[in-house]
């Protein structure tokens, strides 16, 4: 933070007005690891016993186990690690959640974000464009003012409750045009802010516009693929597929970070 003023540049010298202040946001990172092993007997009948033994015409029929499982596996790490990013909670009875907590545990128990409360008592197809709408008025201007890139995140069954809305409320002149994909978003009408949809958020009331380059997460993996090995032990006869990682997630300047609660008028 700093406090510059406008001073008359009349004459020569150097006069200064305020200064700047910085301070630390510390980010805890967990060790996590995905380990597992195949039995070399339990690969006999599959395509993936082409790779452990040879066989008749077998130059003809190579399947690229390893890289075929490493892609396999890199995708399941990644959406593990976006729930935990997520949803992680430390008394959570889940396994693969308890390490630390995630984003949506720690705004909801954040007492300095900025709060837009609606007296909507739930989320649904009649009012959840008028409730992302004044989701969308309560952020905070000075982030529009520096352009900084905001997103509104929701679960998939809210996603679609704005667009059945604005459908039903036969606003065509703000027709929705969708990006496809596992994370399919739009931009809000009237608006420049996109929605999209998270599937850890899917079947909660959870709405919230965030400046996407104020979370920050933190790791030790240089790429998707570093860290994972893929090898056959040949002791226990186990093909062996694992990866060791930190995981850890953070946010800064929670007053510009905005959810939406609920209250019954």
């Amino acid at each position: 933070t700093s406090t510059p003023t406008l001073q008359a540049a009349t004459s020569c010298g150097w006069n200064s007005v305020g200064g700047i202040v910085l301070t630390d946001e510390t980010m805890t990172t967990k060790r996590v690891k995905i380990q597992e092993s195949y039995c070399n007997e339990d690969l006999n009948g599959t395509w993936g016993q082409l790779m452990n033994a040879a066989g008749a015409n077998r130059q003809d029929q190579e399947a690229p186990f390893a890289d075929i499982m490493g892609a396999y596996y890199v995708k399941k790490a990644a959406n593990l690690n976006q729930n935990l990013m997520f949803n992680g909670d430390t008394g959570s009875g889940n396994a693969s959640l308890a390490h630390y907590d995630g984003f949506v545990k720690l705004w909801n128990a954040d007492a300095d974000l900025n709060v837009y409360t609606t007296t909507h008592p739930t989320i649904t197809s009649s009012n959840a464009l008028d409730i992302a709408i004044g989701l969308y008025n309560a952020i905070p201007a000075i982030l529009f003012d520096n352009e900084e890139q905001i997103e509104i995140m929701v679960g998939r069954e809210t996603y679609r409750d704005i667009i059945q809305q604005n459908y039903d409320d036969n606003n065509f002149h703000y027709n929705i045009e969708e990006e496809t994909g596992s994370e399919p978003s739009f931009i809000l009408p009237t608006t420049n802010v996109r929605v999209r949809a998270y599937s850890q958020l899917n079947g909660t009331q959870n709405m919230f516009a965030v400046p996407l380059n104020y979370m920050f997460y933190g790791t030790d993996l240089e790429g998707d693929y570093e860290g994972f090995e893929f090898k056959y032990n040949e002791t226990d006869e186990n093909m062996r597929f694992g990866v060791k990682f930190r995981s850890g997630v953070s946010y800064v300047f929670p007053e510009y970070f905005t959810r939406v609660d609920f209250t019954v008028s």
